[in-house]
């Protein structure tokens, strides 16, 4: 078994693959950067590691937005949330 393929998708993350540096260590092993990010709390629409937007990015002091949402891709942020983006 090679210790360097994403145990989700079974993709190389080994140097020289492109997926090397962004890689996120797991218990059975490495995960790549696109399986390894999380579903956008409005839609379900899966994004990529650290292509999330979270409140305090939209100048919001609380953990979560108004309607309870705390991950969420660019599409789904209200002109409000937009605005604030930074």
């Amino acid at each position: 078994m090679d210790r360097d393929l994403c145990v989700y998708c079974g993709e190389s993350t080994a140097f020289g693959s492109g997926k090397f540096v962004n890689r996120i260590p797991c218990d059975d092993g490495w995960g790549c950067a696109e399986c390894s990010g999380v579903d956008c709390d409005r839609c379900d629409k899966p994004m990529e590691l650290d292509c999330d937007i979270t409140p305090d990015q939209c100048g919001i002091d609380d953990d979560y937005f108004t309607d309870g949402a705390r991950f969420v891709c660019e599409d789904c942020l209200t002109n409000k949330e937009r605005e604030n983006d930074r």
